[in-house]
């Protein structure tokens, strides 16, 4: 019956987000930039002779990938919730059979599922390197797995900032301030000689263990660091949702 009443609530923000363009719009942009990108650092491989088509190709087309997510989950997640509040639904659905916690669980699979209707069209670029021989699928497989937890990551930032305001421009400036803000504290902590410092200031970041699966290699502290991630802004939106009975 848990499943059941999130399943509901996934397929109806589907419906509504399959009927609008911008989910169209965005996959196009997306689907434009990586192919460009993609096509940008094939022709660059033939020029290459010293470095494998893992390092001239996966590896930047993937962080590059991550990178434009971060412009376009604030994109995804800025009517999650903004919309229920400005429309005055939010308080209906509050008031339904589904608690607070299955409200912010069906919001999240239906974005997430939206992501990997996107990450779908790039699937055509390892189909094209097997056609050239590459061979090396682990990492293939583990930096699609690398970009699946970052995004839900960034999906759980903005569907926090989402829940804190009803107007989806601002939900989306402050997620994005705060995906891009916590890149740049890294850059700014290692200009310091504080070591120390800098090592737990990264730990604390995406890119640090996204960039361990772009490499083929899963840690099993990323796998906690992003269930802990999820596990606090679920947290924070949680609270921010029952807010509104105080």
């Amino acid at each position: 019956m848990y499943i059941k009443k999130i399943s509901i609530l996934v397929k109806k923000e589907l419906k509504d987000s399959f009927y609008s363009p911008l989910i169209y719009i965005l996959t196009g942009l997306f689907c434009f930039m990586m192919g460009w990108l993609f096509f940008n650092y094939l022709m660059q491989a033939k020029t290459l002779t010293t470095v494998t088509m893992t390092q001239a190709v996966i590896t930047p087309i993937f962080g590059n990938m991550n990178f434009i997510f971060v412009f376009l989950c604030p994109l995804l997640t800025m009517r999650t919730l903004a919309e229920e509040r400005k429309q005055a639904t939010l308080d209906l659905l509050l008031r339904s059979e589904l608690s607070e916690m299955q409200i912010i669980i069906g919001k999240f699979i239906s974005n997430a599922i939206l992501v990997i209707f996107m990450l779908s069209f790039t699937f055509v670029f390892p189909l094209i390197l097997a056609f050239s021989g590459y061979s090396d699928w682990g990492v293939v497989g583990s930096s699609y797995l690398g970009v699946l937890l970052s995004v839900m990551a960034y999906l759980s930032v903005g569907l926090f900032c989402s829940s804190l305001t009803d107007n989806q421009i601002v939900a989306s400036l402050l997620t994005f301030c705060i995906l891009l803000g916590s890149m740049l504290m890294v850059i700014s902590v290692n200009a310091t000689n504080n070591y120390l410092l800098a090592l737990v200031v990264q730990y604390l970041t995406v890119p640090f263990h996204y960039e361990g699966f772009v490499r083929g290699v899963v840690h099993s502290y990323s796998l906690v660091y992003f269930a802990s991630y999820l596990s606090f802004f679920f947290l924070l939106t949680l609270k921010s949702l029952q807010s509104r009975k105080w």
